[in-house]
């Protein structure tokens, strides 16, 4: 790779001199022998102790650490750090997606009419022994077992840092995958357009709650009426707020 330096500077979202970014690559490369090794346990560390939420991606690697919990975007940038961090080359993929399809059933008719049009993916690439492999941290452990067995987007990824691992999308949701990006600190910097307010607020629960949830249910009908029971009875304003802002939606799309 001729630019192998573009893939290992620091920028402002991606600020790996942060003593807890330092803190942290040295206490999960501690037993790694090797790149490959502590990008596999980085991977994994990501994974599962960043709880993937939606929202807001406007933070810097170090805030997302100090957080624990970020968007797909978030997990993406933190897991570019401690890499880098460790001089090993690693960048961004940038794929354009169907928004209201690309979730799959976990996006329930309430909230996917709330869903752009069209969404950015953002997943990391490692570059390891004149190779580039795709990684996706995206969806944690809890998140995926209790998910995936009615939504295969959300199906666990797991890496053995030789080959890519990325999320199981279908390629009909699939716009555009542009790969691999030195710095993506502009669409960072980008703020989200419907990722706000109540919205974001009720979507963010939801999200907690179908990762928490141990009944097995049939699929996404019998999810939204376990998680509006949940919504009414352990946040009643959240509820009825969305409630009308939906009726409202309706009213000014007839």
């Amino acid at each position: 790779m001729d630019n192998v330096e573009s893939f290992l500077k620091e920028t402002k979202f991606c600020d790996f001199s942060n003593n807890n970014i330092t803190e942290l690559a040295e206490q999960i490369g501690k037993n790694c022998k090797g790149d490959r090794e502590f990008a596999v346990s980085a991977f994994y560390w990501v994974r599962d102790n960043i709880l993937y939420s939606v929202g807001n991606w406007q933070k810097k690697a170090s805030e997302t650490l100090t957080e624990r919990k970020g968007t797909c975007t978030n997990k993406a940038n933190l897991l570019v750090s401690l890499l880098r961090y460790k001089k090993i080359p690693a960048g961004y993929g940038v794929m354009k997606v169907y928004g209201q399809t690309y979730f799959g059933p976990i996006a329930l008719e309430m909230l996917r009419k709330f869903i752009g049009e069209i969404s950015t993916h953002i997943y990391p690439l490692v570059y390891l022994e004149n190779k580039w492999i795709k990684v996706d941290p995206d969806v944690d452990k809890n998140l995926a077992y209790n998910t995936s067995y009615f939504n295969p987007t959300s199906k666990l990824i797991e890496w053995d840092g030789y080959v890519d691992s990325v999320i199981n999308l279908s390629e009909n949701d699939i716009i555009s995958n542009k790969f691999p990006e030195a710095d993506i600190d502009v669409l960072i910097e980008k703020k989200p357009k419907n990722a706000r307010g109540l919205l974001l607020k009720v979507a963010n629960i939801y999200v907690n709650f179908v990762r928490n949830n141990n009944i097995r249910v049939s699929g996404a009908n019998e999810v939204e009426i376990l998680f509006k029971k949940y919504l009414r009875e352990k946040y009643p304003i959240y509820f009825y707020l969305f409630k009308l802002t939906s009726a409202f939606r309706n009213i000014k799309s007839n």
